[in-house]
C-alpha cells in the first residue's frame, strides 16, 4: 500500500470519527430519529482493512491505533447510554442509592432503614449511636440548605469509620 493511500485513509478514519460522535450526540438530543450505524459501519471497514493489511510506516500505525482507542471510547460510551436508554442497564445514579431525605412529619422511614444498612456494616466496637447522631445532624442541615436527595454510604477505612453524604446532582 502507498503511504498516500493509508493517510488519505486515515484522514477520513479521522473525520468519520467526529462525525460519528457528533450524529450521536444530535441522536441523544432528539435530533436524529436513528443512531449513525452507517457511520460505524465505515469506521469498521476501514478497521479491519488495516487489521488485514498491517501499515508498515511506524507514525501511520500509531496514528491508526490511537484512532481506534478514541472510536473504541466513544462506542462504549454510546453503548452505554443507548443500554441505558432502552432500560437494559441502570444509570449510575439510580444504581448509587439516592434517598430523598424530604418528609412529611419530619421522620423519614427510607433514611432511617438505610442508616441502619450503613451502621451494620461497622464493627461492634463502634458508638454507632453517636455516628447516628452525627449522621442525623449532617441531613437536618443539609435539609435546611435545600438539599433534596442525598447519597449516604458509611466505610471502615484505617480503623476508623469514613462517612459519606452528598447531595445529589
Amino acid at each position: 500500500m502507498e503511504i498516500r493511500e493509508i493517510q488519505e485513509d486515515l484522514e477520513k478514519f479521522e473525520n468519520l470519527i467526529k462525525m460519528y460522535n457528533f450524529e450521536f450526540n444530535n441522536y441523544f438530543l432528539g435530533n436524529m430519529k436513528f443512531p449513525p450505524v452507517v457511520r460505524e459501519r465505515e469506521i469498521n471497514k476501514i478497521i479491519k482493512k488495516y487489521n488485514i493489511n498491517q501499515i508498515t510506516n511506524p507514525t501511520l500505525r500509531f496514528k491508526f491505533n490511537n484512532l481506534v482507542a478514541r472510536f473504541l471510547t466513544y462506542r462504549e460510551r454510546w453503548n452505554k447510554k443507548m443500554m441505558e436508554l432502552e432500560g437494559v442497564k441502570k444509570s449510575p445514579v439510580k444504581t448509587l442509592g439516592y434517598l430523598n431525605i424530604e418528609s412529611d412529619n419530619g421522620y423519614n422511614v427510607d433514611i432511617d432503614n438505610r442508616i441502619e444498612k450503613e451502621l451494620e456494616k461497622l464493627p461492634d466496637s463502634y458508638n454507632k449511636e453517636g455516628i447516628r447522631k452525627m449522621i442525623m445532624k449532617k441531613i437536618e442541615t443539609m435539609k435546611k440548605n435545600g438539599v433534596k436527595d442525598i447519597d449516604l454510604k458509611i466505610e471502615h477505612v484505617n480503623g476508623k469509620p469514613k462517612l459519606l453524604i452528598r447531595q445529589k446532582k
